[in-house]
């Protein structure tokens, strides 16, 4: 089974759209997201790899115009049930349908390290975004990625499908030889906010309280979960 039958046939046995499905951290990692992209009402956006579809729903909500693309047509119909005035597109990131649109903002969370080349993402994505437009990408930042045998094919495979592993160095060199220029790098999340149970303690307090302790932690040390970079296309 190849990536693009194994996302089809994923989010037809799981249902990713439960609220209860997001946790707390993921709930505060989905506000940063929000935040450092400064989505503006009248944007023009396409969400690569939307899965379940927060950000499509939460950018529209925003009164952005939203493109959802993805490889499940599972996954963008129950997005348009949840919101008609989002548009979906099924398709593959390193081969990102025809379309005569170009977008202010692109995003591409947690996508790049399920892809068997990340280079073929980035400049398939690169031709639809407008000259002076922004691409932003998170990552989870520097996984170890562990693999297990699969009982079926008798085969390694990497938990979480997740295939490639990015630091910051990296990250930006790929953009770099890709043909964008990067605009600012972001760690976020930090690891012991979740250790420490932090993110389920302070659920109850503004987003600004977890922000600030989120760089606390980070003082020092870049034990984050999560890395995001800004770019535009030279």
């Amino acid at each position: 089974m190849d990536y693009k039958e194994h996302y089809r046939q994923d989010a037809i046995v799981f249902d990713y759209f439960g609220e209860e499905q997001l946790s707390p951290g993921e709930l505060r990692r989905n506000r940063f997201i929000l935040d450092y992209c400064r989505i503006t009402p009248g944007m023009k956006v396409l969400d690569v790899g939307s899965g379940r579809g927060w950000f499509s729903l939460e950018a529209s909500a925003r009164g952005v115009k939203v493109t959802a693309l993805d490889l499940s047509e599972e996954n963008l119909k129950r997005i348009r049930e949840l919101d008609s005035g989002i548009d979906t597109l099924l398709g593959d990131a390193c081969d990102i349908p025809a379309e005569d649109q170009a977008y202010d903002l692109i995003v591409a969370l947690e996508v790049l390290e399920h892809i068997p080349d990340p280079e073929l993402a980035l400049n398939s994505i690169k031709t639809k975004l407008k000259p002076g437009g922004t691409l932003l990408l998170t990552v989870p930042y520097k996984e170890l990625i562990k693999s297990s045998l699969c009982i079926h094919c008798n085969q390694k495979t990497p938990h979480n499908a997740h295939l490639h592993s990015f630091d910051a160095p990296g990250l930006k060199r790929l953009l770099r030889t890709s043909g964008y220029r990067i605009l600012a790098t972001k760690l976020f999340a930090h690891k012991l906010m979740t250790a420490l149970r932090i993110n389920e303690l302070t659920r109850s307090l503004p987003y600004s309280c977890w922000s600030a302790l989120d760089r606390l932690f980070g003082i020092g040390n870049d034990k984050y979960h999560y890395l995001a970079v800004k770019a535009t296309k030279k």
